[in-house]
Order: C-alpha cells, then sequence, then structure tokens
C-alpha cells in the first residue's frame, strides 16, 4: 500500500484553519462593529476590503513563490494572520480595523492560492475530482468553526481574537509537514501581469470562479433578507444560511467524483443548470420552510460546483511552475466577481423584490452556461 502523500494532508490543514480564522472573522468582526453603531452601510463597506484584498493580494503571489519556498510564505501568512487578530483586539477604530481586514485578506489570499495549487500539482489526475471535492468540503467545513468559537467565547473582551490567533499559529504545524514543494513559477510565468494572460488563454476555465464569486457573495449577504420578504421567520432566515454551508459541505465530494467520471464540461454545465433552475423552484415554495432549507442547500452545493470542477480543469490546463500563477490567475477571477455579485443582485433585490434577487442568482448561471456554450462551439470548430 502506497503511502498518503502528505503534503495533501499538509495543504488541506492549512487551507482548514484559514478556513476556520475566515469563519470566525466574519461574524466576530461585524458583531463588533454593530456594537460599535456602524450602520448596515458601513459595515457593508468594510466587507469590499476583502474582495480588495484579493485584487490586491492574487498578482502577488506568482512573484512571492517564484522567490521563496511555499511552506515559507505559508507560515508567514499564517503569521500575519495572528498579528491581525490581536491587532483587531488592541485597535478599537473603524479605519484600523479596515487597514488590518485589508491585510488579513491578503493573506488569506496567499493562503487559499498555495494551498489550492499544491494539492492541484500533487493530487493523480483519476482521483482529481474527488480530492478536490474533499478539499473544497474541508474548507467549507473548518468555516463553521468560526461559529462555534464565537457561541464559546462570545464576541467581545480578547478571548476570541486571541482564539483566531491561536488557531492561526496552530496552522503552522500543518505547513511544516514533510512531502514534495510545490513547483515554483519561473520568468515569465511569475510576472503579475501574467495574471491577464492566463485568464485570456482559458477564459471558460476562469469564468466559473467568477461566477462562482458573484454567487456567493450575493447569496450568504441577501438570503437571509430574501427569506424574510416571502414571509419565513428569523429562524428559518439564520437557519437557511446554515442550509447553505451543509449543501456545500456535503456536495463537493460528489460532484468532483461526478467531474471524475462525466469529465469538466459535462459537470460544469450541469452545475450551471441547477444554477439557474433551483433558485427558481425555491422562489416556488416561497414561505415552506422543509422545502426551502432543502432547495437552499441543494442549489449552493451545486452552484458550488462551478469553483470547484473549475479548479480540476484548470489543473488540466496548466501544469508544473505554470499552475501557481494560473490558481492566482483563478482567485482573481474570484475576487473580481465578488465586487458584480452586490452589484447587480442588490439593486435588482431593491427594484424588484424577492423575484429580482432570485433572478440575479439565475441570471448568473445563466451567463456561465451561455459562455460554456460558446467556448464549446469554438472547440468543435477546431477539431
Amino acid at each position: 500500500m502506497s503511502k498518503p502523500d502528505l503534503s495533501i494532508v499538509a495543504a488541506m490543514g492549512v487551507a482548514g484553519i484559514a478556513g476556520a480564522t475566515l469563519g470566525l472573522a466574519f461574524p466576530l468582526l461585524a458583531l463588533n462593529l454593530d456594537d460599535w453603531g456602524v450602520d448596515p452601510a458601513g459595515i457593508g463597506f468594510f466587507t469590499l476590503a476583502a474582495a480588495i484584498s484579493t485584487l490586491i493580494a492574487t498578482p502577488l503571489v506568482p512573484p512571492m513563490l517564484a522567490r521563496a519556498p511555499l511552506r515559507l510564505v505559508l507560515i508567514a501568512a499564517l503569521a500575519a494572520l495572528a498579528l491581525v487578530f490581536v491587532g483587531y483586539h488592541f485597535a478599537r477604530d473603524f479605519w484600523a480595523w479596515m487597514g488590518l481586514r485589508t491585510i488579513g485578506g491578503m493573506a488569506f489570499a496567499f493562503l487559499f492560492v498555495g494551498c489550492e495549487a499544491w494539492i492541484l500539482e500533487r493530487t493523480p489526475a483519476p482521483r482529481r475530482g474527488l480530492i478536490i471535492g474533499i478539499f473544497a468540503s474541508v474548507v467549507a467545513g473548518s468555516m463553521a468553526v468560526g461559529g462555534i468559537v464565537i457561541g464559546l467565547l462570545g464576541h467581545t473582551g480578547a478571548a476570541p481574537f486571541l482564539a483566531g490567533a491561536g488557531l492561526a499559529v496552530a496552522g503552522m504545524a500543518f505547513a511544516l509537514l514533510p512531502g514534495p514543494a510545490l513547483t515554483a513559477p519561473e520568468g515569465a510565468a511569475a510576472r503579475p501581469s501574467a495574471l491577464l494572460a492566463r485568464i485570456a488563454a482559458a477564459p471558460a476555465v476562469m469564468m466559473a470562479p467568477f461566477i462562482m464569486g458573484a454567487v456567493e457573495i450575493a447569496k450568504y449577504n441577501l438570503i437571509p433578507i430574501y427569506a424574510r420578504r416571502v414571509g419565513l421567520g428569523d429562524d428559518t432566515a439564520a437557519l437557511m444560511v446554515t442550509a447553505s454551508g451543509v449543501g456545500v459541505l456535503l456536495l463537493q465530494p460528489l460532484i468532483g467524483l461526478l467531474a471524475d467520471r462525466l469529465g469538466v464540461r459535462l459537470t460544469l454545465a450541469l452545475c450551471a443548470a441547477c444554477g439557474v433552475g433551483l433558485p427558481i423552484a425555491l422562489l416556488a415554495v416561497a414561505a415552506a420552510p422543509g422545502p426551502a432549507l432543502a432547495l437552499t442547500a441543494l442549489y449552493s452545493g451545486t452552484v458550488t460546483g462551478l469553483y470547484t470542477v473549475g479548479l480540476i480543469w484548470l489543473a488540466q490546463r496548466f501544469q508544473g511552475g505554470d499552475l501557481a500563477g494560473a490558481n492566482a490567475a483563478y482567485a482573481l477571477a474570484y475576487g473580481m466577481g465578488q465586487l458584480l455579485g452586490p452589484a447587480v443582485a442588490g439593486p435588482s433585490f431593491a427594484a424588484y423584490g424577492p423575484p429580482g434577487f432570485i433572478a440575479a442568482l439565475a441570471g448568473f448561471s445563466a451567463l456561465y452556461l451561455a459562455g460554456l456554450a460558446v467556448a464549446n462551439r469554438r472547440r468543435a470548430r477546431r477539431a
């Protein structure tokens, strides 16, 4: 029996720790800002720091990995994250927190991009879908740890902030596990400008995280408001967020396995089709709590498959030193999508109510279906 590749364990462990600290940061910072009297618009503006930091950090990943081993980069990012959590406790000021959130967001970008590229390179092609699906579930499940920490320690005082710092420090143990290193980008592949070239070289691949970024930020921010507007209670509104996470956690390994069997193009088309149909079905059941929760879980799990299967396709298109830079471009596309989501879904909701919100969610996936159809047609012409 062959020994497990500890580099895959290391990457999953670091990404899981990053997911846990991210899941802690979201409610911890929002609750404290609300305690300070910051209005929802201000809190919404604060969350933009996450998207902006992704756009800033991802072009820096390839040149950084060309100069330093991935393990060192991951340890440095975890150390920065630990210091950011300590800084949150001592710097009780909105603009100071904006700066710290931006630094933390950049650390998260380095962690997730590095770990994704490492796993993609080390995973054997026949099992890539299943392992990437497990990786996506690890990250999704680890984000629930943040809520558990808040439940145990509360959101005030030093304890939750120190817990976040402690989690980041603990992640360094995973980064130190033995195993093959990530192949470093070299030459032109290490330049920040290469990210746009990679997006242009594989637009159908890069469109998957772009659409997922738009869907995810719109969904998590607005689905509780949607629940209220269609007549569901606040308890069900909160459970819809939980159902969304459960769907992602449970379905990613199955979707990855499906990609191994059916291929990435067909699996992406199926995920996008679900992304169109399931929100419409959700609107149709309206105020029925049970069906609404089930459809929310199914919708979130299948539409997140765009990101998961897109990663598998990315590894098929780019290898060796090109893979880390391509994964940074993938993350850049995701960050750009995060800017699109609120810009479309928010005004649609405000203008047309729940149907407008549902139309925006379905429209995002329909856009990907159209882009994939164009890519498939061009491929058929070249064949």
